[in-house]
């Protein structure tokens, strides 16, 4: 049978809505003049015509400001989340001034609704002591699954918090802060001890500060595994951790000299830059190779009890955790960035050092300029990092350091007036597609039984997109660069993704005697009555449920979609079904001779994929 010929403003519209898709991850715009016997097609479609050109990301339209900045401070804009700004003052700006404080706070934010979903989870690691978690899981070496349960468990309630949880600026920067001090949560020895690492030294000081911050996770057992800090010791000191904190943690590899003999030489001071700290002491703006093999000396001896031969625990503390073995620490004078490190100071070695990097103006420059990134985009200008960086390094003993940090990103004008210099990247994606449609799911693990749970699916739809949470294995995180989620293999298993969010099913994901995760269905049916059920109405329903507005092409492509052969007004039949084995198909019914009548319920679902795949979806 012969394909039924499309509109010619169709086919354009849905080459356009493609086009832009890509042109929003950076694919620029190309003259199109392809030969029409070339192309390949099918019957009454002529190929690419030059009036089918892609539309560029200038003529793309822009959401309502508050729709804008809700994205970007949440794991996906929601309805509720609207209704709820919108309740906050006279205006954009004072509802903005408000959410923003209010979620600074998130300790105010009842949060019961979420904490309730993750205690229905049954999760029995995420509260262990490391003492807990070394003794029930990382001895344990003959069942890999308890092993790596509390990395599983951590995992499903991170996405239970990014999606439910009312305090989303938190869990948006508990998410930044595992991309910065980046552990691969699945590592052998890093795993079974990773719950402690998130609650510990992530989650307590993401609007806090970052000297807290950054001894706390330097303490943690996963980034010690991770890093190799555990085994570092007087004879044989390992840099791998030393050489991580200058160039991800704190200056940024951005501040590397390279090799330098006698670097602290008023002659290499001055080629490297030097600052005087508060001390009055001068030290140099760039490290150095020789700045991480003294740094590496310093943290000789900062372990974990029991991870080292004879594997018992060290100085009475229980095993697994955070000890300093004074025996291990190369007690000799040091020399970092140009400071003098006296000899025999013991652990005071680490804590002058990280003082010392916490309050450097190049880790202030370096953290504030990813902070802005991943609220601005990859390309921040240069007052607003100058004002952040400011704001850094002048309250690097402050409490809420951070906090001070975000409110001068989130106020400024650079924040509020733009949109579209970044893209969602596949979890977020998924989170946020969760989150607009009213999904019902609370992940586990998978138990290795013989059932393909949702938990299992997901999980590993994630993974093929390349960001399953905590699975990055290098120590830099997960890029935030649009241009690394852009390739056709990362963006085309993520536009696989989405719309298999809407076919998913609670307990086994592709049995369909089971509810649905997102059963947009039924909530399409509860929003219209009957005489309202129309392309045009589900179709602006939908589109301003997930992207708060209504952007064309999308929502006439989507119409268009649903509508099939009749008007955009036409009521549709959203009732009658068919059965599967016993059960609703949850399809509609067969009818070529009407395709406003084919497969009905069905439809409903693959037009909603398509929003859910659409540019606008995409960008932030």
């Amino acid at each position: 049978m012969a394909a039924a010929p499309a509109s010619a403003a169709f086919v354009a519209s849905r080459r356009r809505l493609f086009s832009a898709l890509f042109s929003s991850a950076g694919v620029d715009d190309v003259d199109v003049d392809v030969d029409v016997s070339l192309a390949r097609r099918r019957p009454g479609r002529n190929g690419i015509l030059p009036k089918d050109l892609p539309q560029g990301p200038a003529a793309l339209s822009f959401p309502p400001q508050s729709v804008r900045w809700l994205t970007r401070c949440t794991f996906g804009y929601t309805i509720q989340d609207h209704v709820d700004f919108l309740a906050l003052g006279g205006n954009d700006d004072a509802r903005w001034t408000a959410w923003v404080n209010q979620q600074l706070n998130p300790a105010a934010i009842p949060d019961s609704a979420c904490d309730a979903r993750v205690a229905s989870g049954g999760f029995i690691t995420l509260n262990k002591t490391g003492n807990q978690l070394w003794n029930d899981h990382h001895s344990i070496t003959n069942n890999y699954y308890l092993r790596m349960l509390p990395i599983r468990e951590a995992e499903c309630m991170s996405i239970i918090r990014q999606i439910y949880s009312a305090r989303q600026l938190k869990e948006v920067m508990v998410d930044f802060w595992h991309d910065h001090f980046s552990v691969f949560g699945w590592d052998y020895d890093g795993g079974p001890m990773f719950p402690e690492f998130d609650r510990v030294a992530i989650r307590p000081h993401v609007f806090g500060n970052f000297r807290t911050m950054l001894q706390a996770v330097g303490e943690s057992a996963s980034m010690m595994y991770m890093l190799d800090l555990y085994s570092s010791d007087a004879a044989h000191p390992n840099e791998n951790y030393a050489r991580e904190l200058f160039e991800l943690h704190t200056m940024g590899a951005e501040n590397y000299g390279g090799i330098v003999q006698n670097p602290d030489s008023p002659a290499n001071m001055a080629l490297l830059g030097n600052y005087q700290a508060p001390d009055g002491e001068f030290e140099r703006l760039k490290y150095v190779d020789d700045d991480v093999y003294e740094t590496a000396r310093a943290l000789t001896g900062w372990s974990i009890s029991g991870a080292n031969w004879p594997y018992d625990p060290v100085n009475g503390v229980p095993l697994g955790q955070f000890v300093y073995d004074s025996s291990a620490h190369d007690q000799g004078i040091k020399r970092i960035l140009a400071r003098y490190f006296p000899a025999s100071q013991g652990q005071a070695d680490g804590i002058n050092l990280f003082d010392m990097l916490a309050r450097h103006p190049r880790t202030a420059r370096h953290v504030a300029t990813k902070i802005c990134k991943r609220f601005v985009g990859s390309s921040p200008s240069t007052g607003l990092v100058d004002s952040a960086t400011t704001v850094f390094m002048q309250n690097w003993q402050a409490s809420n350091q951070i906090a001070q940090v975000l409110q001068v990103i989130l106020q400024s004008a650079e924040f509020k007036s733009g949109w579209g210099t970044a893209m969602k990247r596949p979890a977020m994606s998924a989170v946020s597609a969760l989150r607009s449609t009213g999904a019902d799911f609370t992940p586990v693990p998978d138990n290795n039984g013989s059932i393909y749970t949702p938990t299992e699916e997901f999980m590993g739809r994630l993974q093929a997109a390349g960001q399953r949470l905590f699975y990055w294995p290098a120590p830099n995180g997960y890029p935030d660069d649009p241009i690394a989620w852009s390739s056709t293999g990362t963006l085309g298993m993520t536009l696989k993704m989405l719309p298999r969010l809407l076919e998913m099913h609670q307990t086994e994901s592709y049995n369909g005697a089971y509810p649905f995760l997102i059963n947009v269905h039924a909530q399409t049916l509860g929003a219209f009555a009957p005489n309202q059920r129309t392309a045009a109405n589900i179709i602006g329903y939908w589109c301003d449920r997930i992207l708060g507005y209504r952007p064309e092409p999308t929502h006439t492509v989507a119409v268009d979609f649903l509508r099939q052969n009749v008007a955009a007004s036409a009521v549709l039949d959203l009732v009658t079904d068919g059965t599967d084995n016993g059960h609703p198909a949850n399809t509609g019914t067969w009818n070529l001779g009407n395709l406003s009548q084919h497969y009905t319920i069905a439809r409903l679902r693959t037009a909603i994929g398509l929003i859910l795949c659409s540019p606008e979806f995409l960008r932030r």
